[in-house]
């Protein structure tokens, strides 16, 4: 079983412990952390989920994360999915924004990494992903066109296009 602290709207936690697969009470969330992982070289890395995830099979996440677990804060949560997800154990997380989806009643905190290192050394998480492509920057507006990609990221992938900037759309 996996268990999440609880929070409120203002991000505090408040003592009580949710456990995953289980109903979250109104007006209660638990936090979520993803990272975009971009390489020394520009290139954005991309994690094909698998075909039997229950949300968004075969779509490419760009990004590696998950939730944050029983007593852990958002960095060390985005460290350890990051390394359970791709194998990379990276040293600096740029936090970029938070974001609190409601209807999912998920908190997110939204990392940006460097990663430093050879790009075929890539391991993929057996039920959780079956690929990995990294995606230059002069291709990354051509292959969101023409992959699934989780929408919420994909809009995060288009404002830096747009921008040039990892940031994220200002909410509630």
């Amino acid at each position: 079983m996996e268990f999440w602290d609880a929070y409120d709207e203002t991000v505090t936690k408040t003592g009580q412990i949710l456990t995953r697969g289980q109903i979250i009470p109104d007006g209660l969330f638990h936090l979520v952390v993803e990272c975009i992982i971009q390489s020394t070289n520009g290139s954005i890395l991309f994690m094909k989920r698998d075909s039997d995830k229950p949300t968004y099979p075969n779509y490419y996440e760009a990004s590696a994360g998950g939730s944050v677990l029983k007593g852990e804060n958002s960095l060390e949560a985005i460290r350890r999915e990051v390394i359970e997800e791709t194998g990379l154990d990276l040293d600096f997380f740029d936090f970029i924004g938070q974001k609190i989806e409601p209807k999912q009643f998920s908190i997110y905190h939204n990392y940006h990494a460097i990663y430093q290192g050879e790009l075929d050394v890539i391991t993929l998480q057996a039920g959780e992903t079956t690929a990995y492509k990294w995606v230059p920057l002069e291709e990354l507006d051509i292959f969101c066109e023409k992959n699934l990609i989780i929408p919420k990221q994909k809009e995060l992938l288009e404002r830096f296009i747009n921008t040039g900037k990892w940031t994220l759309e200002k909410t509630k």
